[in-house]
């Protein structure tokens, strides 16, 4: 909670661990479930249960049921679903609550929630659409794609994507590049992350282009292979690019710290900038509130459109890392007249959006006496695709870390996403 005692997005987090109801799978798809009562003295009967079924992010049907069980009890119920079916990707979603209301807590509060598929991995197995009919032109450096109305150029001798637009609009202000570092949150500085991690703060900046290797276009488009560098320590960062024939653009990036006596990551991903008037934000993963990799339960997966001023959390005392979405199908950014981007994870992918870029955010090895309304708003908006970052953590806020699966100390990463534009 902040002082004004307006809840910080981790509320829901641990509402959801201390909930006196638990549901567990039995068999979901079957609408089979049990409900465990964890309290003390009070009948279930007192709470109104809800069921959502999802298809592909989206409630296709809901109901309510009523349930009589005593405190310590549990029982098997089953759900009146329809028969779950086909290549879709289906969750059910679980809530309780209050039938009446009391001097604390109003009629219809919702004490108790659950998500049963949020894991799934059936949207990544579902092909995407790739057809078209791709031109490419070679002129020195520059291979300059075209496909329909998106178009664009890369820049071999830069190994860098320099332009892409859809109908002569330019879809970005900054290109996709590797980032590794986050802004330190409270229980970052308690367990001395800024100075243990630092070296990845400014790694970016050590990535130095070794070779490019230019594919033939072939019936899946044409690969651009970029070799990297990171000097000093020989780290080998390779990203690729695929045009694809529609003119979206597949991008896979690796690391191989195999053999390097290297610091945790604190995040392996990448970032780029939009036009400021990328304001309405869609996606498909967990919200609606900001959730990471370790505080993401309460946080369920599904179809949320939102705004990007919406994203900033403000009641943080203090600027830190802000925002985050996790298991992210596909985001997309887009103005008014539904013009921007669309990013389509090949596994799940985390993504901000946010008008700070990390460096606003970071105020070095040591806390400084700033707030959120010190910072100055950019003029584009700063967007991390990642495929993960470190946990938050919070067992206390003096040296714990997070919980080692919630660390990123793996010596190899690699992930892909397609980037293309929204078509109207």
């Amino acid at each position: 909670m902040a002082a004004d005692r307006s809840p910080h997005p981790g509320i829901y987090e641990v509402k959801k661990v201390y909930q006196n109801i638990w549901f567990k799978n039995k068999d979901w798809q079957k609408g089979i479930i049990t409900i465990h009562n964890n309290f003390n003295f009070t009948n279930l009967s007192n709470y109104q249960f809800k069921w959502v079924l999802l298809k592909n992010g989206l409630p296709v049907q809901t109901d309510t049921f009523s349930l009589d069980l005593s405190p310590g009890l549990t029982k098997e119920v089953a759900l009146n679903i329809p028969v779950i079916a086909g290549l879709d990707e289906w969750m059910l979603n679980l809530f309780a609550y209050t039938k009446n209301e009391t001097i604390a807590v109003p009629k219809g509060h919702e004490i108790a929630r659950e998500q049963f598929g949020g894991k799934s991995q059936q949207f990544f197995l579902q092909k995407q659409n790739e057809t078209g009919i791709l031109s490419i032109e070679t002129k020195g450096n520059l291979i300059h794609f075209n496909a329909g109305k998106v178009s664009g150029s890369f820049n071999t001798k830069l190994g860098k994507l320099i332009s892409y637009k859809y109908e002569d609009h330019s879809l970005m202000t900054g290109f996709p590049e590797p980032y590794f570092w986050r802004a330190p949150t409270d229980n970052d500085f308690g367990n001395q992350m800024p100075q243990k991690l630092g070296f990845w703060r400014n790694a970016h900046q050590l990535l130095q282009l070794d070779t490019v290797k230019l594919g033939v276009q072939n019936s899946n488009g044409l690969v651009i292979e970029c070799n990297y560098k990171m000097t000093a320590l020989d780290i080998p960062y390779i990203i690729t690019y695929t045009i694809l024939n529609n003119g979206a653009i597949k991008i896979n990036a690796s690391i191989d710290l195999l053999g390097k006596k290297m610091p945790e990551m604190p995040r392996f991903g990448m970032r780029l900038n939009l036009p400021k008037t990328y304001e309405q934000i869609d996606f498909y993963g967990r919200g609606p509130w900001e959730n990471y990799p370790d505080r993401n339960t309460a946080s369920f997966v599904g179809m949320y459109q939102q705004k990007v001023s919406e994203q900033f959390v403000m009641n943080y005392v203090r600027p830190q890392e802000n925002g985050y979405k996790t298991d992210i199908r596909w985001v997309q950014l887009y103005d008014e007249q539904h013009r921007g981007i669309k990013i389509t994870g090949l596994q799940p992918i985390c993504f901000s959006a946010l008008p700070y870029t990390a460096e606003d955010l970071d105020p070095g090895n040591t806390k400084k006496q700033q707030h959120p309304s010190d910072l100055n708003e950019r003029k584009f908006i700063s967007v991390h695709i990642d495929l993960s970052q470190r946990g938050v953590g919070g067992d206390n806020s003096w040296g714990a870390l997070p919980h080692s699966p919630y660390l990123l100390k793996n010596n190899q990463y690699s992930y892909s996403y397609i980037v293309e534009p929204i078509l109207k």
